[in-house]
């Protein structure tokens, strides 16, 4: 300002400049009032300054002159309006000088906006110095998150990871990682982000976000008049993300660049987080394989010895007495049982598969257990040829034991039916109906709170990620009727 001053022999001028919302405010001046510097100045009534920001022209305003324009009813001197503009014509404040004791002419134009555009060089130059530093401090902000010793424990610690770098770097705060699943893509993260706008609510960025993931290079686009950012996370280990961002600032390609690094920061992490789960995956199979070799050698073996030592010691003890057949069963029933214990554990600890022709016999066996011979039984399994995990075997006969427990117990019914099938939705239905006494659930729940044998039910059918229906009402039977999905099924 001193320097425009002095060229031009003016008694006072101002710089303005514009803001982040496009208004011009008073950022500099010499002679003026300083309660003016730092506030915006009024464009509503298309003042000179608005005049020469949006023309991009200069502007001579002097009272004496009918030719030039003027807003004031008198006017004692001469004043010039010149743009401060860019290289590429982006007018970013206006420099006003006004004059006493002397006219501005055109001749002054030529020199004034050499000097408007040294300001403006001198204002670039700054605001990229201000850029890079503060990309400095945010890349170190950046490393250090993402380069810490601890360890991300879940997908979410990342994306919020994730998130504040965005926030460090572009100033947004308005942003969501959606995942591109196979069956339909579905936001898993948010800050600040409407929470109506799910993934169907972003039909106009589907092809956008397609086009970022196959460059795996984020993109800049349009979305309801704002300027938004995709940044795109892909790994050949974890499933597709994508980050969507609405921006307050412009970025450039380095911008770009910084995010497109950190992005990749995000997506090793997601990597370390995969190669953990599979490393303890592993590890845990190795101690369960081992555990069960433990187990196969040692007490398996010792209980299937004992087996075979207690058939020999059978035969040479005297049955005449109740009592000593009384406990050679007993003796035998829990020599019996723990083998088979051992074996479930023995499966269980190896993971291993059970054939559904075995889970049929299985409940054919269960069924002739517990139905009584009074009542009459109709069966259906409709199993198929598949496989499915030991546990999940274990779980499902356990299921039916416990319904034909209670239909044993309580119902004195006449008739049952029992039903387990997979259908045609891909899901293992079992269904237990019996014409038993029935009884009410709500008002078993009232009296004792639920009974035992139904909370075992649901307990293990909530295992199989399943559903439980229990119908029944006094005098009218029981009907009790689960279904498991699919991935449990095979495991």
């Amino acid at each position: 300002m001193e320097l425009a001053i002095e060229m031009t022999g003016s008694e006072s001028g101002s710089l303005l400049l514009k803001d982040e919302s496009e208004q011009l405010y008073i950022a500099a001046g010499k002679n003026i009032f300083p309660e003016h510097l730092g506030k915006r100045v009024d464009t509503r009534e298309a003042s000179v300054s608005a005049l020469v920001s949006e023309s991009g022209q200069p502007l001579i305003i002097d009272d004496r002159d009918p030719q030039n324009l003027s807003r004031r009813r008198s006017r004692l001197h001469s004043s010039i309006s010149l743009p401060v503009s860019y290289e590429n014509g982006e007018v970013v404040g206006v420099l006003n000088l006004n004059a006493v004791s002397r006219r501005f002419s055109e001749r002054d134009i030529p020199r004034l906006e050499a000097l408007a555009e040294s300001i403006a060089l001198l204002l670039r130059e700054n605001f990229l110095r201000n850029q890079r530093e503060s990309r400095i401090v945010a890349l170190s902000e950046i490393i250090s998150l993402f380069g810490s010793v601890r360890c991300f424990e879940s997908a979410e610690e990342v994306f919020e990871g994730l998130s504040n770098s965005v926030r460090m770097l572009t100033g947004a705060s308005e942003m969501a990682v959606f995942k591109l699943s196979a069956r339909r893509p579905y936001r898993v993260f948010r800050a600040n982000w409407p929470a109506e706008l799910s993934w169907g609510k972003l039909d106009s960025l589907h092809q956008p976000i397609k086009e970022v993931l196959d460059k795996k290079f984020p993109g800049l686009v349009r979305f309801n008049g704002r300027e938004s950012l995709l940044l795109p996370m892909v790994s050949a280990h974890t499933d597709k993300y994508v980050l969507v961002v609405f921006l307050n600032e412009k970025l450039d390609l380095l911008d770009l660049l910084i995010l497109s690094i950190v992005a990749t920061l995000a997506v090793s992490c997601l990597d370390n987080l995969y190669f953990l789960k599979t490393t303890e995956k592993f590890t845990r199979e190795r101690e369960r394989n081992r555990l069960a070799r433990e187990l196969h050698d040692g007490l398996a073996q010792i209980l299937a010895s004992l087996q075979i030592y207690f058939h020999f010691l059978e035969g040479k003890l005297p049955m005449e007495d109740a009592a000593t057949r009384l406990l050679v069963e007993k003796i035998k029933l829990l020599t019996s049982a723990g083998i088979e214990e051992s074996r479930f554990i023995l499966s269980e600890l190896k993971g291993s598969f059970v054939s559904n022709r075995e889970l049929e016999s299985r409940l054919e066996e269960v069924v002739q257990k517990f139905i009584p011979p009074q009542v009459k039984v109709q069966k259906e399994f409709h199993l198929g040829y598949g496989k499915m995990p030991f546990w999940v075997y274990k779980t499902i006969v356990s299921i039916v034991q416990e319904a034909l427990s209670n239909v044993q117990r309580h119902a004195h019914a006449r008739e049952a039916k029992v039903m387990v099938g997979v259908r045609e939705d891909g899901k293992l239905h079992i269904s237990i109906e019996d014409d038993g006494v029935g009884f009410s659930p709500s008002e078993v729940r009232k009296a004792t709170g639920e009974h035992f044998g139904l909370t075992n039910l649901r307990t293990r059918v909530r295992l199989l990620k399943g559903r439980l229906r229990i119908l029944s009402s006094p005098g009218k039977g029981t009907k009790v009727r689960a279904t498991i999905p699919l991935e449990v099924l095979q495991g």
